[in-house]
């Protein structure tokens, strides 16, 4: 089943604030609820103060203009970045430590006096973002253990309401995602779906799964991806963006290993050895043949299937009869349509099969 898009776009734009915000309401928030005071700290060294450098280190802030005191430390400074808010105001306040060569140091960067491009673009992100500075490139996608910590416990909530045959509209809401984290789909995203004269219906029913890797699933279906951001004012969103295959976006379920998970006690049934045999069956029907078997849920990547052009409705398997396991057979049989299976785990350590095409791992050249 086709969707057309004005109506998938309508019911976003209409579930509104918590999906699509317009982007003037998107705009005026970090202005109007929040106004950042900086003040840095330069603590002098407790033996051979350089004052030559004290003095440099002054001026470059003077020309800043960004307030700072230079002082002897006192028995518990320690450098770091904090911040306390007031009503509408962020006071963020810097500690560094003046060295005897004249860097000011601090736990995750130093400068010199001829480092002021890179001073001032980390003062500038500071004025935007607060203590925790520009999310890009940060673990966690830049937010605090307990915002992650939040984020996971509401994402592992199960999904309820069945989302196969529904529209990108109808699956989001079926999915009943916490209003504290909204949607916030980018400007690259609307013109994505807007390209597309009907959109595709979600293929999958996820019920039981994760809210967190339920959604990168649907939306993977349309060629995106999301991911938590911070926003300058302090708000966490769940910004949605176009697919892309290098970027730090919430996954597909997770791998297994660095959770300390045995894909053998997950998928006990998908190793064991039985014998099996596959005679012009349609990949659409061999499928949940295999789930019911290996209990486990079986997911295609649609995107997958798309760039190879392969239709599971059409597609016939054969695989000769012999004692063999699941595993190995549908390595097999989608080794030969260039496709791979992993065994992934939801937010809840629930384990599924996701098939999606073959990559080549790349080698890194002999030098």
């Amino acid at each position: 089943m086709k969707h057309n898009l004005s109506v998938c776009l309508a019911g976003l734009l209409v579930w509104g604030n918590c999906l699509l915000p317009t982007p003037a309401a998107a705009q005026q928030p970090v202005a109007e609820r929040l106004t950042t005071e900086l003040q840095f700290d330069i603590l002098l060294p407790r033996e051979r103060p350089n004052g030559v450098a004290a003095q440099e280190w002054a001026e470059v802030f003077a020309k800043l203009n960004v307030p700072l005191r230079i002082r002897q430390p006192a028995f518990n400074d320690k450098a770091g970045v904090d911040q306390q808010i007031f009503g509408t105001t962020r006071r963020v306040k810097v500690i560094g430590q003046l060295d005897r060569s004249g860097l000011i140091v601090f736990p995750d960067r130093k400068f010199s006096v001829h480092d002021v491009a890179k001073l001032t673009e980390w003062i500038e992100d500071l004025r935007t973002y607060g203590a925790q500075g520009a999310p890009e490139g940060q673990p966690l996608w830049g937010l605090q253990k307990a915002e992650f910590d939040r984020l996971h416990a509401l994402m592992r909530q199960p999904v309820v309401q069945e989302t196969a045959g529904l529209s990108l509209t109808e699956a989001i809401r079926a999915l009943e995602l916490p209003a504290e984290f909204p949607l916030r789909f980018s400007a690259e995203t609307r013109e994505q779906l807007a390209a597309q004269p009907n959109l595709p219906a979600v293929p999958h029913d996820l019920r039981e799964f994760a809210k967190g890797t339920a959604l990168a699933i649907v939306l993977r279906g349309y060629g995106l991806s999301f991911a938590p951001r911070r926003l300058p004012d302090e708000s966490i969103v769940l910004g949605i963006d176009p697919q892309a295959e290098d970027a730090h976006v919430w996954p597909i379920g997770w791998d297994p290993d660095p959770l300390g998970l045995k894909r053998l006690a997950l998928a006990e049934k998908m190793f064991t050895a039985r014998p099996i045999g596959v005679e012009q069956t349609l990949l659409s029907e061999l499928m949940p043949q295999v789930e019911k078997e290996t209990e486990l849920k079986i997911l295609l990547d649609p995107l997958s299937l798309e760039s190879l052009n392969i239709d599971p409705q059409r597609l016939v398997i054969n695989f000769p009869r012999k004692r063999t396991s699941w595993s190995l057979c549908l390595r097999t049989i989608l080794a030969q349509i260039k496709l791979t299976q992993e065994i992934r785990v939801d937010e809840n350590d629930r384990p599924f099969i996701w098939i999606s095409r073959f990559t080549p791992r790349t080698l890194p050249e002999n030098r």
